[in-house]
């Protein structure tokens, strides 16, 4: 697959990062984590389950290391010229030393990213233990490259348009597909379906189908089990495309909502509202948050609340599609809302056993507000 962007997309990627190095005073930075090695290079392969890393030198070199049997895919996928391979019987720490005192000769200070599931604990002291055999002492990277990512480009955001267009769809065929005496596994199949027709990759996370008393546990996938009349369905899901992500979490309901079930839409629907109010530049996502949960409260529903209220979303690999890491809705968020964010406003109200009520949207902030990118038609009730 060639690369999402022109070269002149990643080249901007670049500058900006080579003038933090020069400012942090950094020779050069190696980057682990696969959605910051993608954002910054173009490179994107399910294989990042095994090692690969991206070096960026303040004078500006660049160069994707990886598995020998995976150059040939990231020669495909990036505009760099550099792309080199080690052996599986090498040792990819090893070979990532050497590359770098080949870019970056005599390199005494290098950023490394401290948080990233792909340097564990031991792979990170052994690079900082070579590193350092060689001079070099290691900083932190991460913050520098959360911020890079967190506001999207006009490119980024013409990706992101079109994965919320297959999300509806996948979304859309799935709520269809919920009706009494249907699988949860049918209606998985139907988002799937939906999403891969429409234009979706390989996803960060697959879907979420619940039904009944399974549509009160978080994250539950789909199951054999046959949807019910009078059921909830829950439904989560986020198509890929060029790898990022516009997630869309709805509830269909197989008859007529009533009871609880019924004030639990109501509110779930006004707490989405409320949190949506806050987004827009300069807004707070703790305060998004606080309005969320205030209009769950109002409702008497409190008991069915115990999460954050939201994420930016963007690139994703799996296990994840989000971004939390960089932005949530939450209570200790300190981070602003500015315009070219995009996140996803995702209450969700469940009581274990008996149901659950989900009505999200993934947004856009623009100069003066927000714009609505997913949304289903059907549902909560037919």
């Amino acid at each position: 697959m060639p690369p999402v962007f022109p070269a002149a997309e990643y080249d901007r990627r670049l500058a900006a990062l080579r003038a933090t190095l020069l400012s942090e005073e950094l020779d050069a930075v190696v980057v682990h984590t696969p959605e910051n090695v993608c954002y910054l290079s173009g490179h994107a392969t399910p294989g990042y389950y095994t090692y690969q890393c991206l070096i960026v030198t303040a004078d500006g070199e660049a160069a994707v290391l990886s598995r020998q049997t995976e150059t040939v895919n990231a020669r495909e996928t990036t505009h760099l010229d550099r792309v080199e391979g080690f052996a599986d019987s090498a040792d990819p720490l090893a070979a990532t030393v050497e590359l770098l005192r080949r870019l970056a000769p005599g390199a005494t200070a290098v950023g490394v990213e401290t948080r990233s599931w792909f340097l564990p604990p031991e792979s990170y002291e052994r690079l900082t233990g070579l590193l350092a055999a060689g001079g070099a002492r290691v900083r932190p990277i991460d913050g520098a490259l959360a911020a890079a990512r967190l506001i999207k480009s006009p490119a980024e955001i013409e990706q992101i348009r079109a994965a919320a267009t297959s999300t509806d769809a996948g979304m859309l065929a799935a709520a269809e597909a919920a009706v009494p005496g249907a699988s949860e596994r049918a209606v998985a199949a139907a988002a799937f379906q939906g999403m891969i027709a429409s234009g979706s990759e390989y996803f960060g996370m697959e879907p979420f189908v619940a039904s009944g008393p399974r549509a009160g546990t978080i994250h539950a996938s789909w199951s054999d089990r046959v949807i019910g009349a009078d059921e909830a369905v829950l439904l989560e899901m986020s198509a890929t495309v060029g790898r990022y992500n516009a997630p869309l979490m709805h509830t269909v309901w197989t008859g007529t909502l009533r009871g609880e079930a019924a004030e639990m839409a109501v509110a779930c629907a006004a707490a989405r509202d409320a949190a949506l109010a806050h987004v827009r530049p300069g807004g707070s996502p703790a305060e998004a948050h606080a309005a969320c949960k205030a209009a769950i409260a109002d409702a008497g529903l409190a008991h069915t609340y115990r999460k954050r209220s939201g994420y930016s979303v963007g690139i994703a690999f799996a296990p994840d599609w989000g971004e939390g890491h960089l932005l949530s809705l939450g209570e200790t968020e300190e981070k602003r809302f500015a315009a070219d964010m995009v996140v996803h406003v995702v209450p969700t109200l469940r009581i274990a056993g008996t149901a659950g009520i989900g009505l999200s949207a993934t947004v856009l902030v623009t100069g003066d507000g927000h714009e609505v990118l997913t949304s289903c038609p059907v549902g909560p009730g037919r």
